[in-house]
């Protein structure tokens, strides 16, 4: 077992996303890869926007489960995160349906201080 760690992303060339920034929490290895295949817990938005947050529960295989918010027929959202070692400034891939956004590591901070 590795650290435990919060990553931040935001969209790649965007100035100001906090609307769609990305947090999640999650267990990394010695190398800084995320490990484990359990779920994954975080959050997209700005938290002095409530309107703009949505919670969501990161799956094994990268799947975005936002469980009530996902609505009769969700889109088919993933997270290229499970297999990224977790730097700054490293570019994740999030798809809904058949679009794809680079995102940018912002920040990867230890919570296990």
């Amino acid at each position: 077992m590795g650290d435990i760690v919060r990553v931040v992303l935001v969209p790649q060339g965007a100035q100001d996303a906090a609307d769609r920034q990305i947090m999640l929490d999650l267990t990394v290895d010695a190398g800084g890869a995320a490990v484990g295949p359990f779920p994954a817990f975080g959050r997209i938005g700005d938290f002095k926007r409530p309107e703009t947050l949505f919670p969501f529960t990161l799956m094994g295989d990268g799947r975005l489960d936002y469980g009530a918010h996902a609505g009769p027929a969700p889109a088919e959202d993933k997270l290229a995160i499970r297999n990224a070692v977790l730097t700054p400034g490293a570019e994740i891939l999030r798809t809904v349906g058949d679009r794809s956004e680079a995102f940018v590591i912002a920040a990867v901070t230890s919570l296990t201080a």
